[in-house]
């Protein structure tokens, strides 16, 4: 029969740490939890990122569309002003020979 390991410390997982705060390898444990979970955010943060990006260059679009169509639009009032400022001097001009 083969020498088998049979003690006690084997056979039971310890749920007990025992290491004390200034251990390095418990602070590397603690460390490397850390990093795993930030990177786990990170991932998330691009995402993220990418999804307001591509809302952003939308927004962006729709703005100077609409500061085109407002230029436009100014632009057909004034001109419908001038008509009208016209059209008004010629009345009064006509209001005023008879």
């Amino acid at each position: 029969m083969k020498d088998e390991d049979k003690t006690y410390e084997n056979e039971v997982k310890h749920t007990l740490d025992d290491r004390g705060s200034l251990d390095l390898t418990l602070m590397i444990d603690n460390l490397n939890i850390k990093v795993k979970n930030l990177s786990g955010l990170e991932k998330i943060h691009k995402e993220t990122n990418g999804d307001l990006r591509l809302h952003i260059f939308k927004q962006e679009k729709e703005i100077y569309q609409l500061k085109k169509d407002m230029a436009f639009q100014k632009e057909t009032n004034e001109m419908d002003i001038i008509q009208k400022d016209n059209e008004i001097g010629r009345l009064i001009k006509k209001i005023t020979e008879k």
